[in-house]
């Protein structure tokens, strides 16, 4: 795809889920998209369509993505943090 005087690389694969119901993102698609063993991916589905991205790293209360501080696999802001210490 074209845009301007950028070239956009589309990526497309056909995979089959197996029993467990996984599927196998390649390993081109991957590495254009920075994606490495633990990351987590955000899933989403609606009537036709299931979208897969990388997870974006935010607080999970107010979706901030600065000051944000690692907790068990989740992130938390600075001052999301702050107001649960006074409360």
């Amino acid at each position: 795809m074209q845009n301007g005087s950028e070239i956009t690389m589309i990526y497309t694969n056909f995979r089959e889920i197996d029993k467990a119901g996984r599927i196998v993102i390649s390993k081109d698609i991957r590495r254009h998209l920075n994606i490495n063993a633990g990351d987590v991916l955000q899933i989403n589905a609606d009537d036709s369509c299931i979208t897969i991205k990388k997870a974006e790293e935010k607080c999970v209360f107010c979706n901030s993505v600065e000051g944000l501080i690692p907790f068990e696999g989740k992130f938390i802001c600075a001052a999301c943090l702050e107001r649960l210490k006074q409360s």
